[in-house]
């Protein structure tokens, strides 16, 4: 199992949430279980907002996607891959992230 991705086996709710709280590293964006928006000022140095500006939150709603989601239809009983992309809010934190951030 790759190490960043999460499989539920279950149809619990909430369970990725929860067990990445447990475990201390909680979801961006998460308020409920304790992880907080991602704001560009705290990955940039030196981080200057334009005067009259509000900064905006790279990352203010849960940073949780179903990449791919695989499952029998319910009449051929074939298996269905459905396959999305990453959002743009995705793509733009990742592109800070890998810029910004200390290893």
């Amino acid at each position: 199992m790759d190490p960043d991705r999460c499989e539920p086996l279950t149809g619990r709710t909430h369970q990725i949430r929860v067990h990445l709280k447990h475990a201390g590293v909680p979801i961006v964006g998460d308020e409920l279980y304790g992880g907080k928006p991602l704001w560009l000022s705290r990955l940039k140095l030196n981080y200057r907002l334009k005067p009259g500006k509000e900064e905006r939150a790279l990352l203010a709603r849960v940073a949780l996607h179903a990449e791919q989601l695989e499952l029998k239809h319910p009449v051929t009983g074939e298996t269905v891959n459905i396959t999305a992309p990453w959002p743009k809010d995705f793509m733009v934190a990742l592109k800070y992230l890998r810029q910004f951030a200390s290893a």
